[in-house]
This record gives C-alpha cells, sequence and structure tokens, in this order.
C-alpha cells in the first residue's frame, strides 16, 4: 500500500479505530498501541481497497483481532491486574453514563453495540466482520439492549424515573423513545 493512500486512511478512520481498541483494552496507553499495530499491519500487508466502506471494516476487523491477540497473552493479563489494582483508587468516572456501562459489556455484547450504534453498520454487516450469523448478532444485540436498559435502570435509580417523568409531562412532544 502506498503511503499517501495509507496515511488517507489513517486521517479519516483513526477515531473508529481508536474507539474499538479503547473498548477492548480500556485504557489510553495501551489503545493506542493497538492502534499503532493496526496501521502498521495495513502498511505491511497487501490490503488493495476498491472503496472506503471495506477499507474501514477491514481496519475495524484488523484493530479487533491485535487487541484480541494482545489480551491473550498470558504476561499481559497478570500485568493488566497488577496495574488495576495500582490505578484503580485514582480513576476517573467517564462523564458518560452510557458509553462506561457499554465498556462493561461482555466482548461478545460489546463490540457488535459498539458497530451498530456508534460506527452505523447494519447486522448483516457486523455478522460479516465478526463471521457469525446475521441472528447471533440480532440476539446479541437484543440481549444488550436489555442489560443496558436494566443497568441504567438501576444506575438512574428513583430519581432519573421521576426526573424523566416530569419532563415527559412538561415537554411531551420532545418525549421520543430511543433505542436503548
Amino acid at each position: 500500500m502506498q503511503m499517501t493512500e495509507a496515511e488517507k486512511l489513517y486521517r479519516k478512520y483513526f477515531a473508529a479505530v481508536y474507539s474499538v481498541c479503547f473498548l477492548y483494552m480500556k485504557n489510553q496507553a495501551d489503545a493506542c498501541d493497538m492502534v499503532q499495530e493496526t496501521f502498521l499491519r495495513l502498511l505491511q500487508g497487501r490490503f488493495a481497497w476498491q472503496d472506503e466502506e471495506k477499507a474501514k471494516a477491514w481496519l475495524i476487523v484488523t484493530a479487533s483481532n491485535c487487541c484480541k491477540s494482545q489480551l491473550r497473552k498470558s504476561w499481559r493479563k497478570k500485568q493488566v491486574a497488577y496495574d488495576a489494582a495500582l490505578h484503580d483508587k485514582g480513576k476517573e468516572e467517564p462523564d458518560n453514563l452510557l458509553l462506561r456501562i457499554v465498556e462493561e459489556l461482555e466482548e461478545k455484547y460489546r463490540l457488535p453495540v459498539y458497530l451498530y450504534y456508534f460506527e452505523g453498520y447494519t447486522s448483516a454487516e457486523i455478522a460479516k466482520m465478526l463471521h457469525v450469523n446475521g441472528s447471533t448478532v440480532r440476539s446479541r444485540l437484543a440481549k444488550a439492549r436489555k442489560i443496558l436498559r436494566l443497568a441504567l435502570e438501576a444506575d438512574g435509580g428513583a430519581e432519573g424515573r421521576k426526573k424523566e417523568q416530569e419532563e415527559s409531562e412538561e415537554y411531551p412532544e420532545e418525549n421520543v423513545r430511543k433505542a436503548w
């Protein structure tokens, strides 16, 4: 692959690749390492892209595979456990509750949710990327929505429901039920 093509893909899809890597690695430094590994594989490989969507899908799948490979290494598991114990006390919670809950989902739910809701892929496209059936993707999305709904209700508590009810009475035309 030529450097100009790779540079164009890097500029366009860095954020998407970084997001996928962060969902797996759960910290900025490791996510950046995996982004670098993904684009390095792009430069070293013989990937010839016909259209931008195929390039984006290839980058997301490659990033996912790089992260999975890194997480499988036994030394990595020991290191993460030690690092997590050291840094948990000073860890700041993300402002976005929904994103935090999505990050805590099991891997089989986390990536389909991210690809469907944040990247805009259809369940059929996700099935091709993850090499699973379309019905499997749809059932994982349904299960993930249920888990997210329960987590949001538990975290929001009675105050969140009371506030939501007051807002819906005040502005009924703006009370649109979301996909979650």
